[in-house]
């Protein structure tokens, strides 16, 4: 199989496009064939060595595909879910083995781009405007980097929880690429 590895910290020309094994599952874990991977800021804080990890280092802690094999005592999931998963390094590979309990099944309709892409930036998101401030109707939050995929589900959850938003951009084109996905955002919940 395909992956992308890391011998070596360093700028994008560290990334490394190789064959390697295939990985099995052991206890606890199930197999995925991969079909998208999330891309995220902590993808180059490991590849240039700001974060320590064991070298080599296949990449990617965000990824969406299709169970292909259990380990021993898996139950949660089976062969041919469709799950999400964060936090397991790996997933920018054509098969990755991840711990059971750290899939999340998707949803009917949800594509595997949006479950890899949603699970890092969803759950950070959803912390920040559940738990770290639970935001209520009357509340009034600024959003930082509004335009980008963090910022926006940010402004939908605050939005959802009643509070009125302030966001930031960058840049005139982003402030266009902010409203052009808000509005797609919208139109979405209209329709479920």
């Amino acid at each position: 199989m395909k992956a992308i590895r890391v011998h070596t910290p360093g700028g994008p020309e560290a990334l490394k496009y190789e064959d390697v094994p295939a990985p099995a599952p052991g206890a606890g874990q199930a197999a995925v064939k991969v079909e998208a991977s999330g891309v995220n800021y902590i993808d180059v804080y490991f590849r240039t060595g700001a974060y320590k990890a064991a070298l080599p280092l296949t990449v990617g802690l965000e990824g969406a595909g299709t169970v292909t094999a259990l380990g021993p005592g898996v139950s949660d999931v089976k062969v041919g879910d469709r799950v999400a998963w964060t936090g397991v390094p790996g997933a920018y590979a054509q098969m990755s083995v991840a711990p059971a309990d750290r899939l999340v099944k998707l949803p009917d309709g949800l594509t595997f781009k949006d479950g890899a892409a949603a699970m890092l930036q969803g759950m950070t998101a959803h912390y920040l405007v559940m738990s770290t401030y639970p935001l209520k109707k009357g509340d009034v939050c600024l959003i930082q980097a509004a335009a980008g995929g963090m910022g926006l589900l940010l402004c939908q959850m605050a939005k959802m929880r009643g509070a009125t938003v302030i966001g930031t951009v960058s840049t005139a084109s982003r402030r266009c690429d902010f409203f052009c996905r808000s509005l797609r955002a919208a139109k979405l919940r209209r329709h479920d």
